[in-house]
């Protein structure tokens, strides 16, 4: 015991007194005291004398660990007395400190989880004796070490990461759980309700002794209601000892007795309104009520879901009616109203008695406005804890949950509720009159240009008022028009009112009131951002197409709406409509009109040089509205709607003139942006999207390729003149991709002709005097930086080309290509050129390769070729020896060379060149003899510390993946040294990398033994490391944890490595039998055997691998929990 002490007081003592060689000494006393054979009569000594409490600590761990190792050894009396003498121990010693206290504590939950299955010892009905015992004590540390002891036994059983590591297999832990969640859970909940039952009838308010009490035991009745129950059948390879946060309560039959009697309701909505007034035990027992509502499965049979849905809601509506929330509850109650509306149908909500139903919707609407207008109050303060916004945010996805069905309830029941919402929102973020928003900015604070733009921050927000927006357009949609057209209004006298200031003024000066302004254009952002969401979707990987409610509205109007009256107001900026031709105008069209007018109004300001009072912010979301808004509705596909209005189909359909109108309004908008914004990279961004986005449909692009605007523009890129010629090089790449998709529509050879002149003649000239100058051959900084602008023009061509212009688009850039790799050489110390170039390169090959024929093929080729060497002659060596010293962007010119390497393959593996002429002297050369000399300069760096940086790694084993596969005969026979180093790095990756990387590896490896199998002659490297590999996936699927989704292409690889070394695989499995204890050694040659049984030929086939991976489902169900331990 001495010993014991004096190393741990060594152990914990300061670094400034003990010397690290003496603290490692102490360490390994410390194991190895713990590994000392039945050290129980000696712990037990240790626990009664000594003083020191970290002595205490390393002996109850001591017990923990050997009574697992020994317990074959030790009697049933034995165990029992152990058990005894710890729980004695802790009864004895109330004053032990609170770590040795859990950790004796656990060690005794081991002791009884250890003998649930072969009954040594009792079992828990003596520990349950004992807390009954401590906490009618009334002694508050009794009760308390009460506490623990539940805790600790629901810690041990639960089957998470607070299950002890106690080296036993995963099925003995999942075969406790289950019979613990049949004998002792329940109890242990019941225990908690009766002691929940005494405080509740205490008197308020509670004593501190009773509040702590309360606390523990709350904490005890959440940990069983978040308990995630076992199912039949579940498998025991499945998120193993992982705890799911968002468990649902989903009790067998079992518990009916208890969870569906209303008092256990009732109780649970007591109590929390006895703890609420303290933030931590009011967490706890709001938790306790969240995962009540959250009940399901087969605890309910065909009536009970609507009659406890009625107890519940009336709890619920007692308490709020009855209190008034304070801040710490909010996010809770959100989670009651979600998980309540997850939980249970539309069905079930309409079943249950029709006042209920009423008020409860009443409520959740009065409570969603509250908590929306106090979320906005946080947002203005800038407050660091956001739980309002949290809270509302959790509110509208529970009404996300209701719009999902809305065809179930009765027509018009969310009609209120949804305009109380939105108008809710609308005045939260408007100034008076129509809103509540505070006019209090500091204008002389500077904008933080790092914060997340708003239509990002709150786009589920938006996404959900934009959706409740759509139950009553007839509603949201003359609101926001009026609004939009109100503010308008205002923002153009005031800008009236600057322009007459400042022709009276000689000193140019102005009074305008800024704060009017600033709120003026905050009112603009968000009216348009609600209105960019009510009108269309966020479309990415889907057709866009105008939202059915909106359709619906529009076409409802159609018997009162003159189309002429509609069409003269969209396209008359200025037209203001007289009271009785508003009904006359679609509301729809009405409203994008309001949009437009904006535009206009922004114009007007420009032209009469009053920039600097508008808005660059406002500017991006009207571009950003413009792009969402366009995909769904200019040109849309008639043919994707059942019903068509008549206004929206003249305005913005195929072949009007209401579409060409548009088309051209929206690029003379982009026009005056550039001009005007260029110092706003984020403006300009949007703008360049918009732009993008309208060029990359070829049915709007070639009414783009119509527009004289857009033709100006083409002859403003060819001279070189503002606002082209100031746009950065970032923007510059944008704006050419959205020029170069035009030119690809245009049908009309001689108009084709000389767009291309207009758009590449300037710039190829341009190229040729930078890179032929004095000045860029001997490396001047104002050369280099006109360089890298040029290139950014190309890349832009490059990232555009599509099949139809790709020859025409090489021709142009493969004289700049060999100008391209002499930058490389004469300015390889520049990391800029360096990565631009590579960069350049790879969209090249990329855009290029595939459609190009075999000449201009070979051509490309030849110069990749010459890049890659030219880099390596100036990087040879080059090594990181440290990843938490380096940069990722250091290496991009790596990653950059990988892409362009794996693009290189591209053309293997699609070839849509139509030339079918032999090559020429070049014919030896290819993609894979490029990609080949690549990685003799890539692999030698690949070291561990270079494949910690994500996506260099990703990129590696990409171009590796893509080798293996398409060029397998080619890989088997790299250079011996190379191909060892590939394979070490493969191996690394399996231990470090996630799972699309893992994804790749295991296709490499496929890829491989596939053509090994295939081709009988391949080298022996290759066969003796299929072996070894064999080695490491047989050790990783079936006795290592791994991420399932990858089980499927896991099994196929493992299946192959099988077939391509059947010896060692069997001596694999003989070997791992060998090692078993003996109750498991049958069982695990029995899953072998139906694993791979005679009737499954090891040879690679469709049939074969979908046989094997089905059997290798049931193997992992039936060994992994006795084979993996914890």
């Amino acid at each position: 015991m001495f010993e014991l002490d004096q190393a741990s007081q060594i152990f914990m003592a300061p670094p400034d007194v003990v010397t690290r060689e003496q603290r490692q000494a102490a360490q390994d006393f410390i194991l190895n005291f713990r590994k000392t054979r039945m050290p129980y009569t000696l712990c037990q000594y240790i626990l009664e004398n000594s003083k020191n409490d970290y002595s205490l600590f390393q002996a109850a761990t001591t017990i923990k660990e050997a009574i697992i190792r020994d317990w074959s050894l030790m009697s049933s009396d034995s165990v029992e007395a152990l058990r005894s003498f710890l729980l004695r121990y802790i009864t004895n010693h109330i004053t032990l400190q609170s770590f040795v206290r859990e950790q004796i504590l656990q060690t005794v939950a081991v002791i009884l989880k250890r003998a649930t299955l072969d009954k040594k010892g009792k079992s828990c009905d003596r520990l349950f004796e004992d807390v009954s015992t401590l906490i009618s004590s009334g002694n508050i540390t009794m009760q308390l070490v009460a506490c623990s002891m539940l805790t600790s036994l629901l810690n041990e059983y639960s089957y998470t990461s607070r299950t002890s590591s106690v080296g036993l297999t995963w099925e003995f832990h999942i075969k406790c759980k289950r019979a613990f969640e049949q004998s002792d859970l329940k109890r242990v909940f019941m225990f908690s309700l009766q002691v929940l039952s005494e405080i509740e009838t205490q008197p308020s308010p509670l004593s501190r002794e009773a509040t702590a009490f309360l606390n523990r035991i709350l904490c005890i009745a959440e940990q069983v209601l978040s308990w995630e129950f076992t199912l039949r059948g579940v498998r025991m390879h499945t998120h193993a000892f992982n705890e799911n946060p968002n468990a649902t309560l989903k009790p067998p039959e079992s518990w009916r007795d208890v969870l569906l009697d209303k008092n256990t309701l009732s109780l649970f909505f007591r109590i929390h309104q006895k703890a609420r007034f303290n933030s931590d035990m009011a967490h706890h027992s709001m938790q306790c009520l969240v995962q009540l509502a959250s009940l399901n499965g087969m605890i309910f049979s065909k009536d009970d879901q609507s009659q406890y849905l009625t107890h519940y809601i009336e709890g619920l509506l007692h308490m709020l009616s009855n209190i008034e929330l304070q801040e710490h509850e909010n996010f809770g109650v959100a989670s009651i109203f979600k998980n309540l509306l997850l939980m249970f149908t539309i069905q079930t909500f309409i079943s249950i008695d029709t006042f209920l139903f009423k008020s409860f919707i009443q409520t959740f609407t009065s409570l969603t406005c509250t908590v929306g207008r106090l979320a906005a109050q946080e947002e203005s303060m800038h407050k660091d804890d956001t739980v309002f916004m949290e809270s509302y945010e959790k509110l509208l996805e529970s009404w996300t949950c209701f719009t999902k069905d809305i065809s179930s309830l009765p027509p018009g029941t969310l009609n209120n509720p949804a305009s109380e919402i939105f108008n809710s929102y609308m005045q939260c973020h408007l100034t008076a009159p129509d809103g509540i928003r505070s006019l209090n900015v500091d204008d002389s604070e500077d904008i933080d240009e790092t914060e997340e733009d708003d239509r990002y921050k709150f786009s589920d927000q938006l996404s959900c008022i934009g959706t409740l927006g759509r139950i009553i357009p007839e509603h949201s949609v003359p609101l926001l028009s009026k609004v939009l057209e109100d503010r308008i209004s205002l923002i153009s006298n005031q800008l009236h009112g600057l322009q007459h200031q400042r022709d009276l003024a000689s000193n140019h000066e102005s009074t305008v009131n800024i704060s009017t302004l600033h709120g003026l254009h905050e009112d603009l952002h968000w009216i348009i951002l609600v209105t960019g969401h009510l009108l269309a979707d966020d479309a990415e990987g889907e057709t866009p197409t105008i939202p059915a409610a909106i359709m619906k509205y529009s076409i409802s109007q159609a018997k009162t709406v003159d189309v002429n009256l509609t069409m003269k107001m969209l396209s008359s900026g200025g037209y203001k409509l007289e009271p009785s031709e508003e009904c006359l105008v679609d509301s729809v069209i009405r409203l994008i009109a309001a949009v437009f007018r904006l535009c206009e109004v922004e114009n007007q300001a420009v032209d009469a040089k009053l920039t600097d009072f508008l808005s660059p912010q406002v500017g991006s979301t009207v571009m950003w509205f413009l792009e969402r808004w366009s995909d769904a509705y200019v040109l849309h596909d008639e043919m994707d709607y059942l019903e068509m209005s008549l206004a929206l189909a003249t305005a913005f359909g195929m072949d009007t003139e209401g579409v060409r109108w548009t088309v051209n309004f929206m690029l003379q908008k982009i026009v005056t942006t550039m001009s005007v914004w260029s110092s706003e990279p984020g403006l300009i961004t949007d703008t360049l999207k918009l732009l993008t986005d309208l060029s990359e449909q070829s049915s709007r692009a070639m009414y783009l390729s119509q527009s004289e605007v857009l033709w100006n523009l083409a002859r403003l890129e060819s001279r070189q003149e503002p606002p082209v010629s100031t746009l950065s090089p970032d923007a510059r790449r944008q704006f050419m991709k959205a020029m170069v998709l035009v030119g690809c529509s245009i049908k009309d050879s001689a108009q084709e002709e000389q767009y291309w002149k207009l758009l590449l003649h300037s710039n190829y000239e341009r190229f040729l005097h930078v890179v032929e100058s004095e000045g860029f051959k001997s490396g001047k900084e104002g050369s280099r930086q006109q360089f890298l602008y040029l290139l950014e023009s190309l890349i832009g061509v490059a990232t555009a080309t599509q099949n139809s212009i790709a020859t025409k688009m090489f021709q142009f850039m493969a004289p700049l290509l060999r100008h391209v790799v002499k930058a490389i050489d004469i300015h390889h110390n520049y990391a800029d050129v360096v990565t631009t170039s590579f960069e350049l390169f790879s969209e090249v090959v990329a855009k290029m390769l595939p459609f190009l024929n075999t000449a201009y093929s070979q051509s490309l080729y030849q110069l990749c070729l010459a890049a890659i060497q030219t880099f390596a002659r100036h990087n040879f060596g080059r090594q990181c020896l440290s990843a938490e010293d380096e940069q990722e962007t250091k290496f991009r010119d790596i990653i950059l060379i990988m892409e362009m390497l794996t693009n290189l393959m591209s053309k293997d593996l699609l070839d849509f060149s139509k030339d079918d002429q032999p090559a020429g002297d070049n014919s030896n050369i290819d993609g894979a003899t490029i990609v080949i000399f690549g990685l003799e300069l890539i692999v030698p760096l690949m070291n561990a510390e270079m494949l910690k940086f994500p996506s260099l790694c990703s990129c590696y084993f990409r171009l590796i993946s893509f080798l293996s596969d398409l060029h397998s005969e080619k890989f088997c026979t790299l250079p011996e040294q190379l191909f060892n180093n590939i394979m070490a790095s493969i191996e690394l990756g399996f231990n470090t990398s996630g799972t699309d990387v893992t994804r790749m590896l295991f296709e490499s490896l496929l890829a491989l033994a596939t053509h090994s199998l295939q081709n009988s002659q391949t080298s022996q490297h290759l066969q003796g490391m299929l072996g070894h590999f064999l080695k490491v996936i047989f050790r990783m699927l079936i006795l290592d944890n791994f991420d399932l989704s990858l089980q499927e292409i896991g099994s196929t690889t493992l299946f192959c490595l099988i077939c391509c070394n059947q010896d060692l695989y069997k001596d694999l499995v003989n070997q791992l039998i060998q090692i078993q204890p003996e109750e498991y050694k049958q069982r695990l040659l029995q899953a072998f055997n139906e694993l791979t049984p005679p009737s499954l030929q090891l040879c690679i086939t469709r049939q074969n691998k979908i046989t094997f991976k089905a059997n290798f489902d049931v193997f992992l169900n039936n060994v992994r929990g006795f084979l993996c331990i914890k």
